[in-house]
């Protein structure tokens, strides 16, 4: 199946073309996607951090509860 744009099919000269503006795209945001990725696992690492004292804690509330 080929690929349409605007309902047209785009020869196989085109889709190179279409490639090429991709790879490029990708290489030329390469350093802002390495920083948006840093920033997201710091705050996921966070997160769970605190997550996981929150149900320590909770859990040596319960345990002194009973």
């Amino acid at each position: 199946m080929s690929s349409t744009r605007n309902g047209k099919f785009l020869s196989l000269e085109q889709k190179l073309e279409v490639c090429k503006l991709v790879e490029s795209d990708i290489r030329h945001s390469g350093p802002q996607l390495k920083n948006f990725v840093s920033h997201m696992n710091t705050w996921s690492s966070r997160s769970s951090r605190k997550w996981m004292e929150k149900r320590q804690t909770t859990h040596l509330i319960q345990r002194k509860k009973h």
